[in-house]
């Protein structure tokens, strides 16, 4: 099964491919746009995960 990062990367290059095909005509501002949109996906997803880091992941342990 592939891991979280991998999806995430393959997720951010279809989106960003698809937006650069649907909204731009030159293909220096395809590449421009695609750039964004994928650094953008990618590097908001990396800093979110940064920022919950610190956070547990899951319940509370019982107190004994």
């Amino acid at each position: 099964m592939p891991n979280h990062f991998l999806l995430m990367n393959l997720y951010a290059t279809i989106v960003g491919a698809f937006f650069a095909l649907l909204w731009r005509r030159q293909m220096r501002d395809r590449i421009k746009m695609f750039l964004q949109v994928y650094i953008g996906l990618v590097g908001g997803g990396l800093i979110a995960a940064w920022l919950m880091y610190p956070f547990p992941s899951g319940p509370p342990s019982p107190i004994p």
